[in-house]
């Protein structure tokens, strides 16, 4: 947990980074098992620590994203890692372990067992639609309709609880039938609770401790995971907080792709009064995680503002107003925001480039590195972009000699993190040994 201490309102914002930067990289409570993984902790540490802040390193610090690779490799399937999240734990840490790289590789799926209990529909994953040995897939809808904005802007709780959960979770059908709770203080009142009497709320309430169990239970080993690599000398770079950009939040599983966009055209007032109600709703709750966690960085996969899904006008309009006071707010509580792009955001650097020195981190999927070097470099830490395709079908030397370009892009300046565009299920031990060692090499 992060605390804040007694000066922290007195701080400007930089200072408030620095001091969730100096908790990040704190020892304290660790216990080492040795004094050389302390000193490999601490080596490794300072050199994301030195990335983020974009001083020059003594070499660049690689995260091959492995995903479920480490898993299928120790021989489990989909089913395995979704229904019996324990079995993952040690498969992950052996992997660690055995391949040294500069941080966790720790890789964890959801829990199946409390998807099945909510009737989770915004998926497929194995054993719910899908084969075993098959990966979860979205599934694409409008879960909100054209016409709700005005009910979702009136009342976002009430919006969710009611509309909302109950189209995205079986389970949850009966929340519909709850009330409003603007006078809750009138409890008394016998008409606010005679909604749990009825026979199918007390089976939500029932399924929604049963799943709470269970998801207590993986979060208890995966933070005991997370404290025995760390013993073993490797620092996480994950953040306390999964955020979304605004117009991704309703555009995602709300709206759904072919909703968002035509809002755009349809109602455009709507849609950015809803990104700017999510981004008061996200914002807290997303600081509120980091200080659980005692993070400094919150993690955006982007989605809906690549190139080819709206114009620049479109993207400086919808998209990037929202995401960027996201991450003014969040800077203003000492975080840092990491960004991933899906995609390319070729067409989207001069525009995100309007941000102040040393606040974000940007993940970079498929866009040019050389250009996000040029319009980019002197602005944010960047990540990536190493092909996962190429993880899974270029030859070992070709793997290598496009990190090596990787490298000498970033050469001079800092800032820079390797890193693949997406977890993997499929590669070989000699291209993840590839990406770790070939840092180690200059």
């Amino acid at each position: 947990m992060f605390v804040k201490p007694d000066n922290w309102s007195d701080l400007n914002l930089d200072e408030k980074i620095q001091v969730r930067l100096d908790h990040w990289v704190s020892v304290d409570g660790i216990e080492f098992e040795s004094p050389e993984a302390e000193a490999k902790y601490r080596e490794r540490i300072q050199l994301f620590r030195d990335a983020v802040e974009m001083k020059n390193t003594s070499r660049v610090p690689s995260v091959p994203s492995v995903g479920e690779y480490a898993l299928k490799r120790a021989g489990l399937t989909e089913h395995d890692m979704l229904y019996n999240p324990d079995v993952t734990v040690q498969p992950m840490i052996d992997f660690t372990r055995e391949f040294d790289p500069d941080s966790t590789l720790l890789y964890l799926p959801v829990s199946g067992r409390v998807l099945d209990l909510l009737d989770y529909r915004l998926y497929a994953w194995a054993g719910h639609g899908l084969k075993e040995d098959k990966p979860y897939q979205m599934i694409e809808g409008e879960y909100m309709m054209s016409d709700e904005y005005p009910e979702l802007l009136r009342d976002p709780s009430g919006f969710f609880l009611q509309t909302y959960l109950p189209r995205i979770c079986g389970t949850l059908a009966p929340l519909a039938k709850m009330p409003n709770l603007p006078l809750i203080q009138e409890i008394i009142l016998g008409w606010i609770v005679l909604p749990f009497s009825m026979p199918d709320v007390q089976e939500m309430l029932n399924k929604l401790i049963e799943a709470g169990n269970v998801a207590s239970q993986y979060i208890t080993s995966t933070m005991k995971a997370v404290r025995e690599l760390k013993a073993m000398g490797f620092p996480s770079m994950g953040g306390g907080a999964f955020c979304k950009a605004p117009f991704d939040q309703i555009g995602d599983t709300m709206r759904g792709t072919r909703g968002i966009f035509m809002d755009m055209y349809r109602q455009p007032d709507n849609v950015l009064a809803a990104c700017e109600r999510m981004l008061e709703i996200s914002l807290h709750d997303s600081i509120k995680s980091c200080d659980s966690m005692g993070a400094a960085f919150a993690m955006f996969p982007l989605h809906k503002g690549a190139d080819g899904f709206m114009s620049r006008e479109q993207f400086e309009k919808f998209y990037w107003p929202g995401l960027k006071k996201f991450m003014e707010g969040l800077n203003e509580e000492g975080i840092i925001p990491v960004l991933f792009a899906e995609g390319g955001y070729n067409d989207r650097l001069e525009t995100i480039a309007d941000y102040p020195k040393g606040r974000s981190i940007w993940y970079f999927d498929q866009t040019d590195m050389r250009c996000a070097k040029e319009i980019l470099g002197d602005v944010a830490c960047i990540q990536g972009n190493v092909p996962s395709s190429m993880m899974q079908t270029a030859s070992v030397d070709r793997l290598k000699a496009y990190c090596e370009e990787l490298l000498e892009i970033f050469a001079d300046d800092g800032g820079f993190i390797l890193a693949n565009g997406c977890n993997i299920d499929k590669t070989t031990d000699e291209h993840v040994r590839t990406m770790i060692e070939v840092v180690r090499q200059q």
